[in-house]
C-alpha cells in the first residue's frame, strides 16, 4: 500500500510540474490530480503496466480498493473542527437564501432528472443498463470522485460491481466538461455583457494559473493548536481523522455482527457521524477549540487529491469501452442539465451577480467545488460578488441533505426503483426553486440589466 501511495505521489509531483510548465494545462485549468490519474492510467495496470502497482492474488490491481477507503477518511473530516459561530437556519435563509435554494436544487435535481432520463430514454435504448448505472452520472458529476466512490461502493455491495469504474469515468468526464464548458461560458458571458466585474476574459493571477505560489505571497493554511513540545499539530489532527475512520470501521463491524437493517448504513455515513461525535466529545471536554477547522479542511483536500488520482488511474478501460455509448448519452444529458441551470434558472433566481453565482455552481455541478472556485476567480477576481461567502454560509444544511440522500438513495435504486425516486427528487428540486422565487424573488428581466447591489 505504501509503495502504491509512493508511486501515485510521484505521479502527482510530475503532473504538478507539467501543470506549471505547460501552458495548455494552465489554460484549461486542468487539476493536477486528474493529470496524475491520466498518466497513471496510461502507464499503470490498465495501460502499459510500466509501474509496479501492487496486485492481489487474482492479479487485480489493489489500488482499485483505495478510493473506497479514502472516501471514508474524507467524510470523517467534514464536521470536525471548531466553529466559532454556528449561524441559525433562519439567518442563513435571510443572508444567503437564493444561494441555498439554488445550489441544493441543482444538486437534488441532477439526481432526480438523471433517473427520469434513464427511465424514459437510457434504459429503453440500452437494455443492459438500469437505475444503478444512471445514478452514477450525478454521483460523478455533481458529486465528484468522492461521491462516486461512496455511491459506487454501496452499489458494489449490492451486486453492481461495475458501478465504481463507471462512476469514476463520469466524474472525470464531468471535470473536463467543467473546464471546457466553463471557459466557453465565460467567453460568451463577457461578450454578451452578462458579467459585472470583468469586461473581457482575464487570466487568473500567475500563482493560480501556474499552481505555484510565490514564497512572498505564501498563505497560512491552519493554526498550531497544540504545543510541539507535546505533539505536532498536524499529528494531532491526522490522529483525530484516523480515530474517526477506525471508529467507523468498528461500528460497522458491530452492526454486521448484530444484523438487522442498520447493516446497510454505508461506511462513509458512519465516518461522518463518528467524526461529528468525536468533535462534540472534545467540545464537552473543553478542548474542542484546539481542533482547527482550516487544518481539517486541508487534510480533507489532500485526501481528495489522492482519491481523484487513484480513481482515475484505476478506471478499467475494458468496462468503459463496453459501456461507451450509454456513458456518452448520460454525459451529454448531465452537461445539458448544468448549462440549462446556469443560463436559464440562475438568472431568474439570484438577486444579483447571476452569472458569477451560476458559473460557480456550474463548476461544481459538473466537477468539484475547487473547479467552481477556479472559474469564479476569472469573472470575480476580488470576490466582490460574495458568492463564496454565501455558499460557505449555506453549505452546512446542504451537506446534511447530501449525506442523507447519498446514504439512502443507492439502496433504493439497487432494489430496482427508478421512476419513484426520480419523481420525488425532481419535485423536491422544483419545490426549492419555487420557495426561492416566492421568498427571495423571481427575476425574469434581461440578463444584461443591472440588479440591486451590482456596480453601475
Amino acid at each position: 500500500m505504501f509503495l502504491d501511495f509512493a508511486l501515485i505521489s510521484g505521479l502527482l509531483v510530475v503532473a504538478h510540474l507539467l501543470r506549471t510548465w505547460v501552458r495548455f494545462f494552465q489554460t484549461i485549468f486542468l487539476p493536477t490530480p486528474i493529470l496524475a490519474g491520466l498518466i497513471g492510467l496510461g502507464v499503470g495496470p490498465e495501460g502499459l503496466d510500466l509501474l509496479p502497482f501492487a496486485r492481489d492474488a487474482t492479479g487485480a490491481p489493489v489500488m482499485t480498493r483505495y478510493p473506497g477507503e479514502l472516501v471514508v477518511l474524507l467524510f470523517a473530516t467534514l464536521f470536525m473542527g471548531w466553529r466559532t459561530s454556528r449561524p441559525r437556519f433562519r439567518e442563513m435563509i435571510r443572508d444567503a437564501g437564493d444561494t441555498f435554494f439554488y445550489n441544493l436544487s441543482a444538486w437534488i435535481g441532477q439526481f432526480g432528472l438523471a433517473l427520469l432520463f434513464a427511465g424514459a430514454v437510457l434504459i429503453p435504448l440500452f437494455r443492459e443498463v438500469g437505475g444503478p448505472f444512471a445514478l452514477m452520472l450525478p454521483a460523478g458529476f455533481v458529486g465528484g470522485h468522492g461521491t462516486a466512490a461512496a455511491v459506487g461502493s454501496i452499489l458494489a455491495e449490492q451486486g453492481h460491481e461495475h458501478a465504481l469504474p463507471v462512476g469514476y469515468t463520469f466524474a472525470t468526464i464531468g471535470l473536463l466538461a467543467a473546464v471546457l464548458g466553463g471557459v466557453a461560458a465565460i467567453n460568451l458571458a463577457t461578450r454578451s455583457g452578462w458579467t459585472r466585474l470583468v469586461s473581457t476574459p482575464r487570466e487568473l493571477p500567475a500563482d493560480q494559473r501556474r499552481g505555484l505560489i510565490d514564497p512572498d505571497d505564501a498563505r497560512h493554511v491552519g493554526k498550531e493548536t497544540v504545543s510541539p513540545l507535546a505533539l505536532d499539530t498536524l499529528s494531532w489532527h491526522i490522529a483525530l481523522v484516523l480515530l474517526a475512520y477506525g471508529t467507523a470501521h468498528a461500528v460497522a463491524w458491530a452492526l454486521r455482527s448484530a444484523g438487522g437493517t442498520l447493516t446497510a448504513v454505508p461506511m462513509f455515513g458512519l465516518a461522518v457521524i463518528c467524526g461529528a461525535l468525536i468533535q462534540l466529545l472534545l467540545d464537552a471536554l473543553g478542548v474542542g477549540r484546539h481542533v482547527d477547522r482550516p487544518t481539517m479542511g486541508r487534510i480533507g483536500s489532500s485526501i481528495s487529491d489522492y482519491l481523484v488520482a487513484f480513481g482515475v488511474a484505476s478506471i478499467p478501460l475494458t468496462i468503459v469501452a463496453e459501456y461507451a455509448a450509454p456513458i456518452l448519452v448520460m454525459s451529454v444529458f448531465g452537461f445539458a442539465h448544468a448549462i440549462a441551470l446556469t443560463l436559464w434558472i440562475a438568472r431568474r433566481t439570484f438577486h444579483n451577480y447571476w452569472f458569477e453565482r451560476g458559473l460557480f455552481t456550474f463548476g461544481w455541478s459538473t466537477g468539484v467545488v475547487a473547479m467552481g472556485i477556479a472559474l469564479l476567480r476569472v469573472v470575480d477576481p476580488k470576490r466582490k460578488s460574495t458568492t463564496l461567502d454565501d455558499y460557505g454560509l449555506a453549505y452546512l444544511p446542504i451537506a446534511v441533505v447530501e449525506i442523507a440522500v447519498i446514504s439512502t438513495l443507492p439502496l433504493w435504486i439497487a432494489r430496482g426503483a427508478v421512476w419513484l425516486p426520480g419523481l420525488v427528487l425532481t419535485a423536491a428540486a422544483a419545490g426549492l426553486l419555487l420557495v426561492s422565487w416566492r421568498t427571495i424573488g423571481y427575476f425574469p428581466s434581461d440578463p444584461v440589466a443591472r440588479r440591486t447591489g451590482e456596480p453601475g
